[in-house]
């Protein structure tokens, strides 16, 4: 559940109980130290006349210098502790107060994923922490947001993607359109209906629109007249994949996704090594011998049955020399050219499913950032696709059933094979090129390129003396030894403070402190106890006098009822036709039939008796007559209500298993959303629907929610049974 800023509150929670903690003091204090200690050798008096940049690189090497100390130890400690606390005491309120359907474990991912985040929105730079997820596919929403910010497009020579594309549909949509867009149309319609690892995306309006908007509008940005490559329509779709939970499929897409997806297209196709290119130039096709070179040599010491299966379906020239290991070597590499460029081409889109090539494609947007890491992966990732498939390889006959060979069974591999050659053999090279310690040369600060001059105020100061680092060093430790000995010192003679105190009491026969508090606190249980108690004689004295005058007024409404019927029993009012006719069922039921002249003839009249309490003379019978009535219907409505809800015990009972009820149906709501639609509905999704569409998903849900009800209902009746 996000907080202010954008932050979870556990997060905020765990942010205030560290900057509040006497360690996070502790080592401020001591960064502190370290920082002046570095402008001591400096012989800069003030950490305000330093730059930015020289401001920065003072404080990385200050927790460089304190990294491994006590102080610091302390402070990584703490922080585990508060945020492993916070994040735990999160997940339990909404388990007791929102009753999800995940499990614990998924909402702590959830609650860790969504603070993580949140940090790297904050501060982008922090991308590069994402390499710990080398050989891991990204979570959706990470990958969102990584993807995002590596492709941002910072290049000083470029205008600003984003702007530029919204800028120009403001002003003049036209050119954001390119000459070709109806061919453009036709083959991404013709691509997403036909390319089998995009089952995903097939019949989806709005990823449509959104793949024809950024190729046509990337074709434009090109200003030329050939027409768009095949393999550009190939390459956008991991992006509008990647974005396509947050794409309408019935309807276009939104300027601003559109915008975010064609910054982050042309960024991407901007950064692509020569060999991905591959445009015929000369350099690129350096790259591509290059490129086959380092996959040919990966296969020989991984796969050494590939090299001689591929070598063998590549009928070499008649000028090469297939008999020494260098000809071997080099028919090998003509084969590979020949049979990987279209795969490297397409990065490898449409010869792998989909949640692989997502899987493929983190790895390397997380090291674009890292020199010669993304040409170490792209050759990785051949190498292993050529490996796996050597077995069916071995079926084929020539060279091109070998490629129809790997583009029909490249979708069948697995993530989890993928992640068990990389962790086999490749797992420590890229882990030390994405970790790389770039900052580890540190740069000489010139205080000539400083905007302020750093150092105006050393002229009117004395300079302070340098110091050696081993000095420093044995400074620092002094410091921290006499810190641990003064706190020594006052916890042991707080001890004996406590020691001290506790013997005084037990000499002068005073009880401990704890004995009184815990006295005076079960002074305060038995004085609340006979509070409550007589609170409880005061209500129940009140109920017993209401139930009685209750029944006193019940009683004395029921002898006026009498009364009344048997008043209306003796004679018969004047009233018009319809009114008798309406009311004759009612008044049988009610009272008897007046007496006719004959009756009054062979039946003596009842005796009358005189009530203690005559009706009002001035009351008409009509009156009469409607006050008996709504009597009547008053204690018919009470009677429903009492066999609708019960009484006492019953109603008690009958009230869980009607809030047993509610809670279970909102149980089968959310696991219908997520059994049809594959996620819970967020606030107000449903209500943004359309009306045909939220009839179309309550009809689902209800469905299955009644089958359900049904299956539950079955197993009751045969546990009955039994």
């Amino acid at each position: 559940m996000a907080a202010l800023q954008g932050y979870p509150k556990w997060l905020l929670d765990s942010k205030e109980n560290i900057s509040g903690s006497p360690e996070w003091k502790a080592f401020l204090h001591e960064l502190h130290d370290a920082i002046q200690q570095q402008l001591t050798e400096s012989h800069v008096q003030y950490f305000s006349d330093l730059s930015e940049a020289e401001k920065e690189l003072f404080m990385q090497r200050a927790t460089k210098a304190i990294e491994g100390g006590t102080t610091y130890s302390n402070l990584y400690k703490k922080v585990s502790v508060l945020l492993d606390q916070n994040l735990n005491e999160e997940t339990s309120r909404q388990l007791l107060e929102e009753h999800p359907i995940g499990t614990k474990s998924d909402l702590v991912i959830d609650f860790a994923e969504d603070g993580a985040l949140s940090l790297l929105k904050k501060w982008p730079e922090m991308k590069s922490k994402l390499s710990f997820c080398l050989n891991q596919p990204l979570p959706f929403k990470v990958r969102q947001l990584a993807w995002r910010l590596y492709l941002t497009n910072t290049k000083d020579h470029f205008d600003a993607v984003r702007k530029q594309y919204v800028d120009l549909l403001n002003s003049d949509a036209r050119k954001a359109i390119s000459q070709y867009d109806y061919e453009i149309d036709q083959k991404c319609q013709q691509l997403l209906s036909s390319e089998k690892t995009f089952g995903d995306l097939r019949g989806s309006q709005g990823v449509f629109y959104a793949m024809k908007a950024v190729l046509s509008y990337y074709h434009a940005s090109m200003r030329t007249k050939t027409r768009l490559r095949d393999v550009d329509h190939m390459l956008v779709v991991p992006f509008v994949t990647v974005s396509a939970p947050n794409v309408p499929r019935k309807e276009p897409p939104s300027s601003r996704t559109v915008a975010l997806l064609v910054e982050e297209f042309l960024t991407f196709q901007d950064s692509r090594p020569g060999f991905v290119v591959d445009s015929g130039s000369e350099t690129h096709e350096e790259e591509m011998r290059g490129f086959v070179d380092k996959v040919a040599k990966l296969l020989q010491q991984y796969f050494p049955e590939t090299p001689r299966v591929i070598a063998e379906k590549y009928v070499p020239s008649k000028d090469k020399i297939v008999a020494t290991e260098a000809g071997s070597f080099a028919v090998l590499k003509d084969g590979l050219t020949i049979l990987i460029r279209p795969l490297i081409r397409a990065m490898f889109v449409g010869y792998l499913r989909m949640d692989t090539l997502l899987y493929v494609w983190d790895q390397y947007m997380i090291g674009l950032d890292s020199p010669g890491y993304n040409v170490e992966w792209l050759a990785i990732v051949t190498a292993i696709i050529l490996g796996l498939l050597k077995d069916k390889f071995k079926e084929c006959q020539t060279s091109v059933q070998m490629e129809m060979m790997l583009k029909n069974e490249g979708p069948k591999l697995t993530i989890a094979q993928f992640q068990y050659e990389v962790k086999k053999n490749h797992y420590p090279e890229l882990y030390a090129m994405l970790h790389k310690d770039f900052k580890s040369a540190m740069p000489v600060l010139d205080p000539t390129q400083a905007i302020h001059p750093p150092w105006r105020h050393w002229y009117n100061d004395l300079i302070p003396p340098y110091t050696q680092p081993h000095d420093r060093k044995t400074a620092r430790e002094e410091r921290e030894a006499e810190r641990e000995r003064r706190g020594q010192q006052q916890r042991d003679a707080e001890l004996l403070r406590r020691e001290q105190e506790q013997s005084q009491r037990k000499d002068s026969g005073i009880p401990a402190y704890e004995d009184q508090e815990y006295m005076k606190l079960a002074a305060a249980e038995r004085q609340r106890i006979e509070l409550e108690k007589a609170r409880l004689e005061d209500q129940l004295a009140d109920e017993r006098r209401q139930r009685e005058e209750g029944e006193r007024r019940a009683k004395e409404e029921i002898e006026q009822l009498k009364l009344q019927m048997s008043m209306l029993s003796q004679r018969q009012p004047s009233r018009p036709v319809s009114t008798y006719s309406v009311s004759s069922y009612i008044s049988r039921v009610l009272v008897p039939p007046p007496p006719t002249p004959a009756s009054y003839a062979s039946v003596p009249p009842p005796p009358v008796q005189v009530p203690a309490r005559t009706p009002t003379p001035a009351q008409s019978p009509t009156d009469q007559f409607n006050h008996a009535m709504r009597d009547f219907l008053k204690k018919i409505t009470d009677a429903q209500n009492r066999i609708a809800h019960a009484e006492g015990q019953d109603k008690e009972v009958l009230d869980k298993k009607t809030e047993g009820f509610l809670h279970q149906n909102i149980r089968d709501i959310k696991q219908a959303q997520i059994e049809l639609f594959g996620k819970k509905f967020e606030p107000g999704e449903f209500d943004r629907m359309s009306p045909s569409e939220q009839q179309d998903k309550s009809d689902k849900m209800m469905t299955l929610i009644q089958k359900w009800r049904e299956e539950r209902r079955a197993k009751d009746l045969k546990q009955g049974q039994r």
